[in-house]
């Protein structure tokens, strides 16, 4: 009788795990296509012809940022709206200021504890950094800084 329970205890645990990993699946899929999307715009619409990383940035608006390269191998950054009918704003990396020197830049002006993220995003057709991170006060921070300058664009404590 014992392993008849146990047997059936095991099949069931299989079976929670089988749907949880198949939830799992079905939550990321859309992500997913979105990225591919994206990346097959930035092929066809920008001058990027090699894809280094690519991400969904969720501002205001969701954007595809595409980093790649173009013919001439200079690294060029795409955002590429999620609706269509969006313009699609593209800048060579060497305009705007590089991801460590957004770090460096938030660290002389706040006092991070911890750095969860540095993504490159945009709010109303301006390339920013986005930095997520914990303060002094232990409270998340989303610290935006234009990419072009690295002057202050806002900060957002949820």
């Amino acid at each position: 009788m014992k392993k008849w329970i146990i047997g059936i205890l095991v099949l069931f645990l299989v079976f929670v795990i089988w749907r949880g990993i198949s939830i799992y699946h079905s939550a990321l899929e859309p992500l997913n296509t979105a990225e591919a999307k994206g990346n097959e715009i930035a092929l066809e619409k920008t001058p990027i012809v090699t894809i280094d990383e690519s991400y969904t940035y969720f501002g205001t608006k969701t954007y595809q940022v595409v980093i790649g390269k173009n013919d001439e191998d200079d690294k060029m950054i795409a955002w590429i709206p999620e609706k269509k009918g969006g313009k699609i704003i593209t800048r060579f990396e060497r305009d705007g200021i590089t991801k460590n020197e957004a770090i460096t830049i938030l660290k002389s002006e706040r006092n991070p504890q911890e750095i969860r993220s540095v993504k490159l995003g945009i709010e109303d057709n301006i390339p920013i950094w986005e930095i997520i991170y914990i303060g002094s006060d232990n409270r998340l921070t989303y610290h935006k800084m234009y990419f072009e300058t690295g002057k202050y664009r806002n900060s957002i404590k949820p």
